[in-house]
Formats: C-alpha cells, sequence, structure tokens
C-alpha cells in the first residue's frame, strides 16, 4: 500500500478529478504549494494533510477555517484513519480515498462498433430512405384495411402523425443516449423504432390471416399479445443498449419487464373500458380469398343453427340493455 487515489467529487458523487498520491506528506488545499489544488473558496490554503505510515493512510487538518468533516457519520474530526473508498468533505467539496487494488466495473460495451449494420443503422443518409418505405408501407396497410372511400390525401393524414410521433420518441431516446453515453443517436433511434413498428404491423396481419385460415375465434388477439411482447422488448432492447451503460443481460431483462408490464396494462384497460355490446365488427377489415382457410367447412345447416343461436344472444343482450 505504497500510494493513494484521491478523487474529488461533484454534488451527485460523479469524479471531477483523480489523483495519484505516491509521496507523503500530501498536501491539499487552495493554495499554489500544495500537491493537490482544489478550487474551492470555502477551503484554506493547505486545509489537510495525508500522511502514510507503514500501511496506514491519516488525514489529519491543518487548523483550517471550515473543517474536515466525516460522512458517515457527518461529524468534524481533527485526524482520520482513511479506509478503502472512504470520503471526507473539507469546505464544500467531498473527498473520496481509494487504494490502488480498489476493484473497477467492467468496460461498458461499445456501441458504435464498425460493423455493416450498425454503420446503416447510425447513417443519417439511411433514415430518409426507411421514412419513405415506412410510409409507402403504412399507406398500403390502410388502403387494403379501409372498407370506405380511400383518397391520397386521407392515407397521407394517416401517415404524417405517426412520423410526427416517432421522431419525437427517437428525440427523447437520443436525449437520453447524449446525457449517458455523450453520443446523439437519432438516426439509430429512429430507424430502430420505424422498422419495429413496421414489424408489428405486419405481426397484426399475420395475426389475423392465422385466425382466418383456422377458423379459430379470438386466436389472435393472443398472438398479437406475444409476439407483441417480443417485438415492443426488441424495441426498448435496442433503445437502452444505445442510450445506458446497462450490461447486455440488464438491457433484456429491463426490456422484457417493460414489455409485459406496459402491454398488460393496456390489455388490462382495453378489457376495462370495453362496452357490453357493440354494432362494430371485431375482425380485421382486410379482405382475404377463401383459398386461406385451412379449416374444416362447416355445413349450411350448422351454419344456420349457429345463426339462431347468434341471434338469440343479441336478442338477450339487446333486452338487457334496453333494461
Amino acid at each position: 500500500m505504497g500510494s493513494l487515489i484521491i478523487e474529488t467529487l461533484d454534488r451527485f458523487g460523479k469524479v471531477k478529478e483523480r489523483h495519484h498520491a505516491s509521496k507523503f506528506p500530501c498536501k491539499i488545499g487552495r493554495g499554489y504549494d500544495n500537491d493537490i489544488i482544489i478550487d474551492d473558496p470555502y477551503i484554506s490554503p493547505t486545509h489537510i494533510t495525508i500522511n502514510s505510515l507503514e500501511d496506514t493512510f491519516t488525514v489529519n487538518d491543518n487548523n483550517s477555517k471550515n473543517g474536515l468533516f466525516s460522512l458517515h457519520p457527518f461529524k468534524q474530526q481533527q485526524a482520520l484513519n482513511i479506509e478503502d473508498d472512504s470520503r471526507v468533505r473539507i469546505g464544500h467539496t467531498d473527498i473520496r480515498f481509494r487504494f490502488t487494488g480498489h476493484p473497477v466495473k467492467e468496460a461498458i460495451q461499445e456501441r458504435n462498433k464498425p460493423s455493416k449494420i450498425s454503420m446503416l443503422l447510425t447513417s443519417g443518409f439511411i433514415l430518409p430512405i426507411v421514412w419513405i418505405v415506412f410510409g409507402l408501407l403504412f399507406m398500403l396497410n390502410n388502403y387494403i384495411e379501409d372498407t370506405g372511400l380511400v383518397t391520397i390525401q386521407g392515407l397521407l393524414s394517416d401517415v404524417f402523425p405517426i412520423l410526427i410521433v416517432l421522431a419525437l420518441w427517437a428525440a427523447g431516446w437520443s436525449i437520453v443516449s447524449k446525457i449517458v453515453t455523450h453520443r446523439f443517436y437519432f438516426s439509430f433511434h429512429a430507424i430502430w423504432a420505424s422498422v419495429l413498428t413496421i414489424l408489428s404491423t405486419l405481426v397484426d396481419n399475420l395475426a389475423n390471416y392465422f385466425e382466418f385460415s383456422f377458423s379459430l375465434p379470438g386466436s389472435a388477439g393472443v398472438i398479437v399479445f406475444i409476439l407483441g411482447v417480443i417485438v415492443t422488448s426488441i424495441l426498448l432492447y435496442g433503445h437502452l443498449r444505445y442510450s445506458t451503460t446497462f450490461s447486455d443481460q440488464k438491457s433484456r431483462v429491463s426490456a422484457i419487464t417493460a414489455s409485459i408490464i406496459l402491454l398488460g396494462l393496456v390489455e388490462v384497460l382495453s378489457f376495462l373500458n370495453a362496452p357490453k355490446f357493440t354494432n362494430k365488427p371485431n375482425y380485421s377489415g382486410i379482405i382475404k380469398p377463401s383459398s386461406y382457410i385451412f379449416a374444416q367447412q362447416e355445413t349450411l345447416d350448422v351454419f344456420f343453427k349457429n345463426t339462431q343461436q347468434l341471434k338469440s344472444e343479441i336478442d338477450e343482450k339487446l333486452a338487457f340493455e334496453r333494461e
């Protein structure tokens, strides 16, 4: 234990400066003749002195104007033995002492490796292309689903609000990226959110086709929820990897947990707010060819029998609503 690391901290506990002290006594203060100079008007010219005796370090107050304080407990001290990771306060400055063998965290994974995928996802030139493709696909989906009169103006009015939301979403994550990783990843967040939104729309359509093909009422909702959790987890995972210093495992766990909670709340609120009776059909508006039906077809007798049962259920619900 021949040397000591002396760190000055800001009010959030982040390291402002780090000094390697190997010669003792080591003087700390505001004066220019100190070994470590701290620019704090509440610190005396030579405020404290660090001494070393064999395997022990001590910090001593040099009759400073505002004193030396231990933090745990917060108490004024004349002298203190220094332990690894111990902290003291002089003036308005917190000082932390660490031995040279103090363990450090695992290195942060570089988010912008020079791979082809990362170059594409972080390229500002690719973003307009992705948004054009996104807009065309979204307009195509709305055109196929819409059972009424379709106009170009109507399709465009549906797309632009979505693009604005995507831009705001990407801007929010980019600000977090800038604060945490000191890089503004707007292109990545915008491209990532756009691609996953397209994938989410595709999942919804495939789920409706599955329900139609195999005649499994209600299966589309289950499939959309399960695949929605997966897609949302991937979406949040990508944002977290580029916006935080989380480990890969922590990013995955956080993304999956948040996705389950978020979509679970959406399902619960939808169930609680669903009306007891509605005249709106609960199925996709996309017209599907009969060749996509793989389930065994019902006979006309069974169809009309089910129709009568359905009519009875509707009559009961209408009678209940009138009451």
